[in-house]
């Protein structure tokens, strides 16, 4: 009898558990053994940990969904909960994402992720939410710089050059005022386009340059680093706001901390560049003079982009510009100190 009772006992437990029990899925464009993939690996144990196993991620992280457009076409039907997104891959639904990435927003690294950790994240996810989007965290690619299949030093070496822009609207305006012949395209047209003479190159970050087959058939990369792509960590927010509040804290827990990010990616871009540099491809750092030419040319950018996005892009530049004489001013006290 007591032998019975136990085994009904234990039925119960386990059909209660089962039906508490929920699976989502998260979508992303990693590939196996890249950081981001690494991190998907950890988030899908971290997860049922957190959630005390009410929740199991679904990984579709390595293209599955598609490309960026697809994917993000997914997550806003509700097909797909959570993903990652480019600022690029933001700025189709969010056009404001956009302003983080014109050219030369940022002198470096630092600056930039103190001014999107302190005078960004608040405006940028209010905006995502209005698209139906709940954003957890910032992501990060770094900067981005140009690939090419022969040198480019300086704006000289870009008039006429064919070269694909990104579907952000600040690539094409900066390669249009670089004087590039500007093709827009998706990603997997851009070898065969090399290939083929179609263009002679682009813009890209290091991992992508170095781990997505761009550096054997574009030779050239030269370190402008013009372009920051910040990227986040976002979920479908009505599947994220029907959840209680143990597990939206639990997801937002189990997401990588920006800060471990940041420095994966970034260990990653540099072994990519010597990767680069150790298999035939020229990095190129540019001279003060060379940067300069390129920021020159560049000048006008920002307010054609602001006047193109509308919207509320003039108030996130706005922020960008205090947040950037905050870190300034920031800089100087530590350096009194």
């Amino acid at each position: 009898m007591l032998r019975s009772v136990l085994s009904i006992l234990l039925f119960n437990l386990c059909m209660v558990t089962n039906a508490s029990s929920e699976t989502f899925r998260a979508g992303a464009l990693s590939t196996p053994g890249d950081p981001y993939d690494i991190l998907w690996q950890r988030f899908s144990q971290d997860i049922k940990h957190e959630s005390n196993r009410r929740l199991d991620a679904e990984l579709l992280v390595r293209g599955e969904v598609g490309g960026e457009e697809a994917l993000m076409l997914a997550v806003r039907r509700g097909r797909i909960e959570m993903a990652i997104f480019t600022s690029s891959g933001m700025s189709a639904v969010v056009p404001e994402f956009a302003v983080v990435m014109a050219p030369f927003m940022f002198d470096s690294l630092e600056e930039a992720d103190y001014v999107l950790d302190n005078h960004l994240i608040e405006p940028l996810s209010a905006l995502a939410a209005e698209k139906g989007l709940t954003v957890l965290s910032w992501a990060d690619e770094g900067f981005q710089s140009l690939y090419s299949v022969t040198p480019l030093r300086t704006p000289i070496d870009t008039a006429g050059y064919r070269m694909r822009s990104f579907q952000v609207p600040s690539s094409p305006l900066f390669l249009h005022a670089l004087g590039a012949d500007v093709a827009a395209m998706p990603f997997p047209d851009v070898i065969p386009a090399l290939q083929t003479g179609l263009i002679r190159g682009g813009e890209a970050g290091p991992m992508t340059y170095a781990s997505y087959g761009l550096a054997p058939v574009a030779h050239y990369y030269t370190l402008t680093r013009h372009a920051y792509s910040a990227g986040v960590y976002a979920v479908y927010s009505k599947w994220f706001n029907k959840l209680d509040i143990e597990l939206q804290n639990a997801i937002r827990r189990a997401v990588p901390g920006a800060a471990e990010v940041r420095d994966r990616i970034r260990a990653a871009n540099t072994a990519d560049l010597l990767k680069a540099s150790q298999t035939g491809s020229t990095v190129h750092e540019p001279t003060e003079s060379e940067r300069d030419a390129w920021r020159a040319a560049a000048r006008s950018v920002p307010e054609i982009l602001i006047g193109e996005i509308g919207g509320q892009a003039a108030d996130i530049y706005a922020h960008i510009i205090v947040g950037k004489a905050a870190y300034a001013a920031n800089r100087r006290v530590s350096d009194d100190k």
